[in-house]
């Protein structure tokens, strides 16, 4: 069995005002003076998982964790002055209160998400990149999750019969979804929540025997909120471009690791996105999203490690 490594207790935890109200949960592990690594969680909406520290080598890096806006230990739950690119400026003013000029930004899913975008945004500051599962956030890919010819629907169709209301595309799901979560009903916003974790963990965790991962019970109808809220026409827009090989991102050390039957993010993007990077790309035959499998989780320990010697840290 793959051993994680033993991290310890976090040596520092703290609640940092953003702005807008907004206040996000800090948690930092590791050696104080190392290597900072700033982990973004995924959902979107999760909160931090400090299991998530055992892909990294506590005597070589310090390991920074927050909950997003509006989710985990960050207050308030609150979607209001919540986009990826406030989620951006979050990531900044981190690094500014803890005197980090550079970081190396690690995700998976909608973690590999925003860390793009941040490297898409403020390349200066990103010192390497480690993406797992990665979500290129196009339409293609809300195609893939959510529209009848997706990979989930066709692999699930009894699943999705239930998760699309009988509705016949993606874009009527998600406005339906949308409609319920923030409507005046609390029984159908709670019914509604639970189809959508419902769907939500059958592709995560198809073709693995892995655990779905949400900090507390009591965010299920939070981060289903959230996601419906980010993947709207207006909020999703901000994150065109992210399957773009910039001249900016080739100059940044990157590792992307990939399940080949990934049915929530597409592995096809993720390929030709890292070979314009001349990336690294650790392909992981058989797996599917969750990064707790075994094999998985040693890809991403790996490229921790390889990342850190490159940097000679």
């Amino acid at each position: 069995m793959t051993q994680g490594y033993i991290v310890g207790k976090a040596f520092r935890h703290y609640h940092l005002a953003v702005g807008d109200g907004h206040q996000i949960y800090v948690k930092e592990y590791g050696k104080p003076d190392g290597l900072p690594i700033i982990v973004n969680h995924g959902g979107p909406g999760c909160g931090l998982n400090s299991e998530s520290t055992q892909y990294f080598n506590p005597k070589r890096y310090r390991i920074i964790l927050f909950s997003q806006r509006g989710c985990g230990g960050s207050t308030p739950s609150e979607l209001k002055n919540n986009t990826p690119l406030h989620l951006v400026k979050d990531i900044v003013q981190l690094m500014d209160h803890l005197e980090i000029k550079q970081t190396i930004l690690a995700g998976g899913s909608w973690g590999a998400t925003l860390s793009l975008f941040f490297a898409h945004t403020h390349p200066e500051r990103v010192k390497g990149l480690i993406l797992w599962a990665s979500f290129l956030a196009t339409v293609d890919d809300l195609k893939w999750l959510y529209s009848p010819q997706g990979a989930g629907a066709q692999f699930y169709p009894e699943s999705y019969r239930v998760f699309s209301q009988g509705l016949t595309s993606e874009h009527d799901i998600l406005a339906y979804y949308r409609h319920t979560l923030f409507g005046d009903d609390e029984l159908l916003q709670h019914k509604a929540a639970q189809h959508w974790h419902d769907w939500d963990r059958q592709v995560t965790l198809a073709a693995s025997l892995s655990r779905y991962h949400l900090e507390q019970p009591s965010c299920v109808t939070q981060q289903a909120k959230i996601m419906c809220h980010y993947f709207s026409p207006e909020v999703f827009s901000q994150l065109s471009g992210l399957d773009t090989a910039t001249d900016a991102l080739r100059s940044i050390p990157c590792w992307f690791i990939h399940g080949r039957h990934d049915l929530v993010c597409r592995f096809a993007p993720v390929q030709k996105l890292a070979d314009e990077l001349k990336a690294q790309l650790y392909i992981l035959d058989g797996l599917g999203h969750s990064g707790a499998n075994e094999a998985y989780y040693e890809a991403i320990r790996r490229a921790a490690d390889l990342l850190a010697c490159k940097l000679h840290t």
